[in-house]
C-alpha cells in the first residue's frame, strides 16, 4: 500500500464523518439515487434505517460467530454447527500449528467482524501462519461496528476462533454458499429470495433465485452468469431452516453450506452489503424493499 493510500485509510478508519461522507458518495455512484431516511421504500434504505436505529437485541448475539453457535445449538440444531477447534482472546503460532497438525485444514477468523478469514493447511509456510495469527490478533482491537456503522457488532466481546474447513463441491474452486434473504410478511408468512456466490476465489459472480429456484434477473455488485442450477440435496430442509432461524427478525440473511446434502450453518447477516448492494435496477431495489414489510429496526 503506498503512502497516500495509507494516509487515506487511516483517516477513514478514525473519522466517523469521513466514513459517512464516503459511504453516501459511494452509494449514489453505485445505486443512482440519494439515500434518504424519509419514507424508506427500497431494500437499501431499510438496511440504512436498521443501521441507524437497531432495536433487536438478537442482532449482536447472532452476529457473534461464537455466540450464534450456542444460540443454534439451544434450538436443537447442533448438527448444522461447524466444529470449533479453538476459541480465545489470542492465538499463537504454536497453538495454531498444533491445531492444524492434529485436525488438518482450518479457518482462522475473528468472531466480531466479517474478515479477513484465513484458510490454513499443513502445506502453508510458517510465515503465512505467523502472519495470519498476527493479523487476527490485531483485528480484535478494531471496533468493527463503528467502522461499518453497524452498532450491534460493537456489543460483541472480541474473540478468535479456529474452525473446521469444509471442502467445496467436486470440480469447484470454492465452497458454494447458499444465502437466503428471508422477509417476514405483514401476516407472519416468510418470503425468501436465494442468492449464490460462485467462484469467489477466481471469477466471482452471483445469481438470484426464488424459492422454486427460478432465476431472477438481478445483478448486485458481481455479474449474474448462471441462470439455472441443479436442485441441491435437501434444499427444502435448507429453506425451512432459513425461515426458522429468521423468524425473530423482520429481515435476515441466513447462509448455509450444503456438502452433498449435509447442511452446515454459515452466518446470520442483518445488513446485507451494509446497505450498498448496488442492484442493476432501482426497480429490484424497490421490489426487495416491498418484500420487507415489517419494522426494519427489528
Amino acid at each position: 500500500m503506498n503512502t497516500i493510500r495509507k494516509i487515506r485509510s487511516n483517516l477513514y478508519s478514525n473519522s466517523n464523518l469521513l466514513r459517512r461522507c464516503w459511504f453516501y458518495l459511494s452509494f449514489y455512484r453505485r445505486n443512482g439515487y440519494f439515500l434518504t431516511a424519509l419514507n424508506p421504500t427500497t431494500f437499501n434504505e431499510k438496511v440504512h434505517i436498521r443501521k441507524s436505529n437497531p432495536s433487536n437485541p438478537l442482532f449482536s448475539i447472532c452476529s457473534d460467530k461464537l455466540a450464534v453457535k450456542t444460540w443454534i445449538t439451544e434450538k436443537g440444531l447442533a448438527e448444522i454447527v461447524i466444529e470449533t477447534y479453538y476459541s480465545g482472546k489470542i492465538i499463537t503460532y504454536d497453538t495454531l500449528k498444533n491445531i492444524i497438525h492434529e485436525n488438518g485444514d482450518v479457518l482462522l477468523k475473528a468472531n466480531h467482524n466479517s474478515g479477513p478469514v484465513y484458510l490454513l493447511t499443513e502445506s502453508c509456510s510458517d510465515e503465512k501462519i505467523k502472519y495470519a495469527c498476527d493479523d487476527v490478533n490485531k483485528q480484535l482491537k478494531v471496533d468493527y461496528g463503528k467502522l461499518k456503522n453497524e452498532p450491534w457488532y460493537s456489543d460483541i466481546p472480541p474473540s478468535i476462533l479456529v474452525e473446521k474447513r469444509l471442502l467445496p463441491h467436486l470440480g469447484e474452486s470454492s465452497l458454494r454458499d447458499y444465502k437466503f434473504h428471508v422477509f417476514k410478511q405483514s401476516n407472519g408468512d416468510m418470503k425468501t429470495i436465494l442468492h449464490i456466490d460462485f467462484d469467489r476465489d477466481e471469477a466471482h459472480h452471483r445469481s438470484f433465485f426464488d424459492e422454486k429456484l427460478n432465476w431472477i434477473p438481478i445483478t448486485s455488485i458481481y455479474p449474474s452468469i448462471i441462470t439455472k442450477i441443479e436442485r441441491p440435496k435437501n434444499f427444502d430442509t435448507m429453506l425451512e431452516l432459513a425461515k426458522n432461524l429468521a423468524k425473530d427478525f423482520s429481515y435476515a440473511r441466513v447462509d448455509f453450506y450444503n456438502v452433498d446434502g449435509k447442511i452446515y450453518f454459515g452466518e446470520l447477516t442483518f445488513a446485507h452489503e451494509s446497505g450498498d448492494a448496488g442492484f442493476n435496477s432501482y426497480a429490484y431495489d424497490k421490489w426487495l424493499g416491498d418484500l420487507w414489510q415489517q419494522d426494519p429496526r427489528m
